[in-house]
């Protein structure tokens, strides 16, 4: 599932682990969250794939394994990416 740019999203990894990504032209200043709905983060984690853009300046998707885990992520243009701005 590709996520929306400035949404939210309750996100269910109770039946195993997903990946979602992210907008694949994103503006400068779009934001995204995800939040653990069941707390099964840690047992089945959550894969944020990149969609080709650098997340924390890092070419490489991130991997969420924290139970309860609630993240924003903000763009912030193509040197450094979608950076956390939550977790």
């Amino acid at each position: 599932m590709t996520v929306a740019a400035n949404d939210r999203y309750f996100i269910d990894t109770t039946a195993g682990a997903q990946t979602v990504n992210l907008p694949a032209s994103p503006q400068v200043g779009d934001q995204v969250r995800l939040i653990d709905l069941a707390g099964t983060f840690d047992t089945n984690n959550l894969t944020v794939g990149r969609n080709s853009l650098k997340i924390m300046g890092l070419t490489e998707d991130l991997v969420v394994s924290n139970e309860n885990a609630a993240i924003g992520l903000v763009y912030t243009g193509a040197t450094y990416g979608w950076k956390l701005i939550e977790n």
